[in-house]
Formats: C-alpha cells, sequence, structure tokens
C-alpha cells in the first residue's frame, strides 16, 4: 500500500476497517462529523479529523493528497455520492470503496468513480439467503450469482 487510508466515519464500519488496518499496521485518518468520537480516537492515538466529507477543505486535511484509499463507510447515500465525485476529481488514481443503502444508488456510486461498492440491502439479500439455506439443508436449490447480486 502506497499511502495511508482515509476511513470516512467512524460507526461499526469504520471501526471494522481501522480493525483490519491496525492488524495489517497500516497507516490511516478517520475523517468524522462528530467532534467527541474525533477527540477520543485522537486520545487513543489515532489521526482524526472533524469534517464533512463533501468538504474539499476536509478532504484534504485528512491527507487526500496522497491517501491511497478512501473508505467511504457512512450510511448518508447522497454525502457518499458527492464525496465519490469529489475524490474522483481531486485524486483520478485513488482507489474509493463506497457504501450505500440501495442497489440504485450503489449503481450511481459507480459511475460517480467508486472502484468498490458496499450495498447494505444486496449485504442483507446475501445474508437472508444464506441462513434460509442452511436452515433449510438439502432442500434449497442453488441460485444463480446474478440473482444475488
Amino acid at each position: 500500500l502506497d499511502g495511508h487510508v482515509i476511513i470516512v466515519g467512524f460507526g461499526l464500519a469504520g471501526r471494522c476497517v481501522a480493525d483490519l488496518l491496525d492488524s495489517a499496521g497500516l497507516p490511516y485518518t478517520i475523517l468524522e462529523k462528530n467532534p467527541v468520537t474525533v477527540e477520543t480516537q485522537r486520545a487513543l492515538g489515532r489521526r482524526a479529523v472533524v469534517g464533512s466529507v463533501s468538504a474539499t477543505r476536509s478532504l484534504l486535511e485528512a491527507g487526500l493528497s496522497d491517501a491511497a484509499i478512501l473508505a467511504l463507510t457512512i450510511p448518508d447515500e447522497e454525502a457518499v455520492l458527492a464525496a465519490t465525485s469529489l475524490a474522483r476529481r481531486l485524486r483520478p488514481e485513488i482507489y474509493i470503496i463506497a457504501r450505500t443503502n440501495y442497489s440504485s444508488k450503489g449503481m450511481q456510486a459507480s459511475q460517480l468513480g467508486a472502484d468498490d461498492v458496499i450495498k447494505a440491502e444486496q449485504a442483507v439479500a446475501i445474508q437472508f439467503y444464506e441462513r434460509l439455506r442452511h436452515k433449510l439443508g438439502q432442500h434449497a436449490r442453488p441460485v444463480a450469482a446474478s440473482s444475488a447480486s
């Protein structure tokens, strides 16, 4: 990894990303709206910035100019779309992984330049499928990969 990771939002998804990066020994910066969360993370020795992901100043303060990855973990789809567009304009080569609630917004994020999109709607559908398939055992017929995506 050449550069650090910017984790936007420090809810459950953002914390999971941070845990992965901590275990890999990789540097990251947290960009979070909540100043209490930022102060708590700074007290723990993490680099954290208070700001809005859709503001150029905030992204630059978080280190967008030399970041390798932008992980948009926040549930606010409109902010994710705005940030994807802005980051792609400012840093065409950065890897952007975005979170959306719905597949339709996920397609928009991809069109705006997200390299990968995690769609909550799809993740829930897969979890239902997997758990019910397990419950039903041998009675369940396999589903083509395209119907799960």
